[in-house]
């Protein structure tokens, strides 16, 4: 005891004050400010991690949601689209599995059994399918509102899942998704066939035929114009030929038909100017109108 007798009057002295009030109390005034503001960061840094993983764990649960409503009308869908959606799935079951929360893996199992049990329902049992999606739905938004409570949500499903497996429903699960895999092409096939032969249809009405647009047969001779100074021979055969024969003491005029007579006729071709141009020195001179009429109408002398 005397030690400590020493210590308190060696702080009682003046020289122990001043040690004290100078080295001590900011010592231990440092130590105590970085103990507080270690735990400040920690209590920080644990909410930005927990923030992040549940964000994380919302956009999991999303992803297993939407697979989910896919699955539902799995057998509405097309064969691109359902391996799109196995790839969501894929990905959804292994973001679940690699978060840092409580019943992560347990949620996985349980999310992928329902899933498969929503693929096999959608061919001919749609309502129970919705009804699957539905208590698949809760049960994973309650497991992300409490993590801990997975065991309870899931753990009785997996348990009573593992002595279910009955060897008849497994052949009829096998014998159904035969049935899908032989369907499947057949609508596609179907929904393809139609816009093909539009498209064959329009094609051929596009197409012009052959013999409306075709070249002028090899058998037929070439049309040559004719040439100026050649003559033709142009009959008429419908247009009877008039004879005046001697008159008669009645004054008449006797008409009969007779056989059509060829004429000949000539092709003129224009070259040059017109007779009417000015410049041109063969067109004759202007007449007067009054010799015009009486070339017309002759008059008499006397």
């Amino acid at each position: 005891m005397e030690w400590v007798n020493g210590i308190l009057d060696w702080l009682g002295s003046p020289e122990g004050r001043r040690v004290t009030a100078s080295t001590i109390i900011p010592a231990i005034a440092i130590i105590v400010s970085g103990i507080i503001a270690g735990l400040i960061g920690r209590g920080s840094t644990k909410r930005v991690i927990a923030q992040y993983n549940r964000d994380a764990l919302t956009a999991a649960v999303q992803a297993l949601v939407l697979a989910g409503r896919k699955a539902a009308g799995w057998n509405a869908i097309g064969t691109i689209e359902r391996v799109q959606v196995d790839h969501l799935i894929g990905e959804a079951e292994t973001r679940i599995r690699l978060l840092p929360v409580p019943g992560a893996a347990l949620a996985a199992n349980w999310a992928a059994h329902q899933l498969e049990d929503m693929k096999r329902n959608s061919a001919g049992f749609s309502f129970q399918a919705q009804q699957t999606l539905a208590e698949y739905r809760d049960r994973l938004i309650a497991w992300s509102e409490k993590p801990r409570h997975a065991k309870k949500l899931f753990g009785a499903d997996l348990e009573r899942w593992k002595y279910e497996a009955d060897p008849a429903e497994q052949q009829l699960v096998a014998e159904q998704a035969h049935w899908e895999a032989e369907r499947t092409p057949e609508r596609e096939s179907a929904a393809v066939t139609p816009a093909t032969s539009t498209t064959a249809t329009v094609a051929r009405a596009e197409t012009p035929s052959r013999s409306a647009v075709g070249p002028m047969s090899s058998d037929e001779p070439p049309v040559t114009p004719p040439n100026a100074g050649t003559p033709l021979v142009v009959s008429t055969p419908f247009a009877p030929q008039l004879t005046t024969s001697t008159s008669s003491p009645g004054g008449e005029i006797d008409a009969r038909e007779s056989d059509p007579v060829p004429t000949q006729a000539f092709v003129v071709e224009h070259r040059g100017e017109s007779p009417s141009t000015p410049g041109d020195d063969s067109a004759p001179p202007p007449m007067p109108a009054q010799n015009v009429r009486d070339r017309i109408n002759p008059q008499d002398e006397n």
